[in-house]
């Protein structure tokens, strides 16, 4: 009897010792899954296209010098958005690309004279609207010209959906309205989100 009960001591032992790694294996914490991947940030900009307005031939008292036939860049960018209620409407900001390149002689008073013209039109919604923007740099001294106060960036709220615009250089005029004076219009498209 004494030879029985040690068998089955001897016996239980083995079955605790083959099983304690069995129930050690399964009460051990399940794999830990990878982390997400973050999405990317949203986009700042969105796709867009330009062509430089052209100027015309600048002669007599009214021209500048090295101006004739001279490209004038205006980019549109997407404006920067902020997160409210109710949420603003998508707009573009339209600005020039470095005033002082867009000129051969920044300080020319004939410069105060004339201005750019953006009209935008949303495509998908039918909304438009012009903004008015300074191709060139003020210079130290005042020319008394409502010209010299216009910013060289201005925002437009266009709305979602694709946004076209025209850039049209023009010279203010004696007792008269403000006439184009460029030779070829400047082109932008934007998609606005």
């Amino acid at each position: 009897m004494a030879h029985a009960r040690k068998t089955i001591i001897v016996a239980a032992t083995a079955v605790a010792v083959g099983v304690a790694p069995a129930a050690t294996a399964d009460a051990s914490p399940p794999p830990v899954p990878p982390l997400p991947v973050p999405p990317h940030p949203a986009a700042t900009t969105a796709p867009s296209f330009g062509l430089p307005a052209i100027g015309d031939l600048e002669i007599g008292p009214g021209g500048v010098p090295g101006g004739s036939f001279q490209p004038i860049t205006v980019a549109a960018n997407l404006a920067p958005s902020t997160r409210q209620y109710p949420p603003v409407p998508a707009a573009v900001t339209f600005s020039v690309h470095d005033p002082a390149s867009n000129v051969a002689a920044p300080q020319y008073h004939q410069y105060a004279y004339r201005h750019l013209l953006v009209s935008w039109r949303n495509l998908a919604t039918g909304a438009s609207g012009e903004v008015a923007l300074r191709h060139w740099d003020r210079p130290d001294y005042e020319f008394d010209s409502p010209n010299e106060n216009l910013p060289t960036s201005a925002t437009a709220a266009t709305g979602s959906g694709p946004v076209v615009a025209t850039v049209t250089e023009m010279r203010t005029q004696y007792q008269a309205p403000p006439a184009a004076i460029n030779a070829i219009p400047g082109v932008m498209a934007i998609a606005v989100p």
